[in-house]
């Protein structure tokens, strides 16, 4: 992040350096609950998904929207070729791309194997392998890119006919866990979020906003530290 063309990152927070009840022990981090309700450390995440529509030995893999024994709910988002659109707002089990892969004779049901019986060689023997949402995992769809073997400039893998790469951007809220960082190697995990009203305040009520364990600044001579924090 750059701001009048300076480099600008990070925020300007209120910090003092204090134990509070162990919970800063070995560099740990104490943090105000308003850090997390004010979204002063929330972040973007961009998370990358693929498939690949490959040649097997019962014929090739094929991107399509049309998968067999799917709800049509499922598919409201994908396009006329399978593939999520721009701007979809996914959760876990969603589909991303549409991907259906030949099925052996040993893989067919009875059903299916009566249905060929009946039908012959029309009745479709795929099996339903999209790529869908990871569990846990959420966002909204930013960009699609799709390779292909037909795009001389798209280098593939030998047996694979088109690839397809979705990215997912989603917000995350700073939470226990999470690593921190000062502009000098400084770098400390949080290890609990505190209701305001039992933080540390100055004399004049001003609670603070992060505290850090004073221990950490004699044993690491980080001057650059001790600097940041005076200047602000």
């Amino acid at each position: 992040a750059t701001k009048d063309g300076e480099i600008s990152l990070g925020r300007n927070v209120l910090i003092g350096f204090m134990t509070w009840e162990g919970y800063n022990y070995e560099d740990a981090v104490l943090m105000s609950e308003r850090m997390v309700r004010d979204d002063v450390f929330t972040s973007i995440h961009i998370e990358e998904y693929e498939t690949e529509a490959r040649d097997t030995k019962l014929g090739p893999e094929e991107i399509t929207r049309d998968i067999p024994n799917v709800n049509e709910d499922l598919l409201r988002d994908l396009d006329d070729g399978g593939i999520i659109r721009i701007g979809a707002e996914v959760r876990a089990g969603d589909i991303l791309v549409g991907k259906v892969t030949p099925k052996g004779e040993t893989e067919l049901t009875a059903e299916e194997r009566l249905l060929r019986a009946i039908f012959g060689e029309k009745a479709r023997e795929v099996r339903d392998t999209s790529l869908r949402v990871p569990h846990g995992e959420y966002g909204i769809v930013v960009d699609v890119k799709v390779f292909t073997r037909e795009n001389s400039h798209d280098e593939l893998s030998p047996g694979v006919n088109k690839v397809v790469r979705c990215y997912i951007a989603q917000k995350r809220k700073i939470q226990v866990g999470d690593k921190m960082a000062g502009r000098h190697g400084n770098k400390g995990v949080v290890s609990r979020i505190l209701p305001v009203e039992d933080m540390p305040f100055l004399p004049d009520g001003t609670p603070l906003d992060i505290v850090l364990n004073p221990l950490g600044v004699p044993s690491r001579m980080n001057i650059g530290q001790v600097l940041e924090v005076h200047l602000g």
